[in-house]
């Protein structure tokens, strides 16, 4: 990452005013969201959601990106919540790494990792991908009382060819299995494939894929990680 936006970030940051406001202002291709959203108060368990453009919302209202519908997903259903966008448009899996320390100095309770996307767009080294993904973890994983982890499941385009694609999209499964993590589907064939669901440049959900990949994938994994930290306490 540019040298010059990790001291603008780490700047705005020490504001106060956090992620949201770099998520909702400053991101390459992000709307303008003009209605005040009232920060929760009391929350008692934070996520991240951490990755690149699916992850940031790219072309759409920061409220219609996952994270914000997460988080009314998750209030609506009794949860004391605050979920934080903290994805960056066209960050690969080596810019996620460069920002793992930084993540993982937030103390969040869960981090959604979802990565992979732009190296797989642009045929990136499979293998330096994994090393990348597998660092990233081990840093969000570090120290004491570390986060629990979602990994999304990313998809290689089929102009990569069908062995990369194949390679690529097996990585995830390898991963999850390695490192013990839950594994969330997130681009996948029922919600993905629907052109209805992705903005018209074929890559980038909308508002509606957004909300349909949280109500049937992410909504249950994250209840399942939050009701389990309730029961560990």
């Amino acid at each position: 990452m540019n040298k010059l936006v990790i001291v603008s970030l780490v700047a705005l940051l020490m504001t106060g005013f956090g992620w949201r406001f770099y998520t909702s202002s400053h991101l390459p291709g992000a709307k303008t969201d003009t209605t005040s959203t009232e920060e929760l108060s009391g929350s008692e368990s934070t996520i991240i959601a951490f990755g690149d453009s699916l992850t940031a919302g790219y072309g759409v209202l920061q409220s219609e990106a996952y994270p914000a519908q997460l988080q009314i997903a998750l209030v609506q259903a009794g949860y004391k919540v605050s979920v934080i966008n903290a994805g960056v448009s066209g960050e690969t899996t080596r810019g996620n790494l460069e920002r793992a320390d930084f993540i993982r100095a937030q103390n969040a309770d869960i981090v959604i990792v979802g990565i992979g996307g732009n190296d797989a767009l642009r045929a990136l080294p499979i293998e330096e991908t994994e090393k990348n993904i597998l660092a990233t973890i081990d840093i969000l994983q570090s120290g004491e009382t570390p986060p629990q982890l979602l990994l999304l499941q990313m998809q290689a385009p089929l102009n990569a060819g069908i062995s990369y694609k194949e390679q690529f999209d097996s990585l995830y499964r390898r991963i999850a299995d390695e490192r013990g993590l839950m594994l969330v589907p997130f681009l996948t064939d029922d919600i993905f494939l629907d052109t209805a669901n992705k903005l018209p440049d074929g890559i980038h959900y909308n508002k509606q894929g957004y909300q349909k990949v949280v109500k049937q994938y992410i909504f249950p994994f994250a209840i399942k990680l939050l009701d389990t930290m309730e029961n560990d306490e």
